[in-house]
């Protein structure tokens, strides 16, 4: 890396690689620069680098405010660099941590920012499938509650790019309790599977918790793909039952029975307005705590 970017401390590491807070000397202000994990040592072929140049032209594209904006990327004797805007937040898993439980209101709120963003990424020709909630930033707002940031869009095209050509890279930087079935398999469906993701996260999030959270992979990928996931209402009871069909919706194992596209999800998204007109419901149940202990250890070290 030329001396333009100067590390100022670790922000992060997980699967995918680690995170760092630097400094752009250029520009003079602070930036975020991700180093990916990866054993490939051909980054200097010319095809190679054309084809990351490319991604990361695309990605440089993508203006959205719930959207991190990548700036810049290169590559160097320790292998490819991404630098992106450095926003201060916090990650959705820490956000839950902080709170007894998230409100239907926040929820949708939650839903519907993350839906703008899909839509945004999908119009540019890509789809989050490294959605999960350590890739989700939020910010406080004046208002009350938060702005929502999705971070690690270009995962899906540049961690196996990274990894040489490996389809299945991908899924060993994902969280199984979220992973669409298909993208371990290496075949992911482009929106279909980021709204597979979405729809997981959502239930994540509804419950405080994810009963596939720890799990190993295999037996993650066999509960999705065989549809394995607990009711909601019996973690939630609260959900309306028409935001909880949409939910279920999203997280279809079969990825032609999904919406086809991010438009047509929030087409069909009910407002919050109709959904909280059904009659109450008994208090939720909460999820027990050794469901409610998803490993991001990960993240941290």
């Amino acid at each position: 890396m030329d001396e333009r970017y100067r590390i100022e401390q670790e922000l992060g590491r997980g699967r995918a690689g680690a995170v760092y807070e630097a400094y752009d000397t250029e520009l003079n202000r602070l930036v975020a620069l991700r180093r990916f994990d990866t054993t490939e040592e051909n980054f200097h072929n010319e095809e190679w680098l054309k084809r990351f140049n490319e991604v990361v032209s695309d990605l440089s594209g993508i203006s959205h405010s719930n959207i991190l904006s990548v700036f810049d990327a290169g590559v160097d004797e320790q292998g490819p660099y991404l630098v992106t805007a450095h926003v201060e937040g916090l990650r959705l898993s820490q956000i839950l941590k902080q709170k007894e439980q998230m409100s239907l209101r926040s929820i949708y709120d939650l839903t519907r920012q993350c839906l703008d963003a899909l839509q945004a990424a999908e119009n540019a020709g890509y789809y989050h499938h490294a959605l999960c909630p350590s890739s989700v930033l939020g910010t406080p707002k004046a208002s009350g509650g938060y702005h929502y940031i999705l971070m690690d869009l270009g995962h899906s095209k540049l961690i196996p790019l990274v990894a040489g050509g490996d389809q299945r890279a991908l899924s060993k930087t994902l969280d199984p309790a979220l992973m669409a079935p298909e993208i371990f398999d290496g075949k992911p469906c482009g929106a279909k599977s980021s709204l597979y993701m979405l729809g997981q996260l959502v239930y994540w999030v509804s419950v405080g918790g994810h009963p596939l959270a720890g799990l190993p992979l295999d037996l993650a990928h066999a509960k999705h793909q065989a549809g394995e996931i607990p009711y909601l209402r019996g973690y939630r009871a609260d959900i309306p039952e028409v935001f909880r069909k949409w939910i279920y919706w999203l997280i279809e194992s079969d990825p032609s029975k999904r919406p086809e596209s991010v438009l047509v999800a929030i087409q069909e998204l009910p407002s919050f307005e109709a959904a909280t007109t059904a009659p109450s419901l008994p208090q939720p149940m909460r999820m027990g705590a050794e469901d409610m202990s998803p490993n991001y250890k990960a993240e941290t070290d």
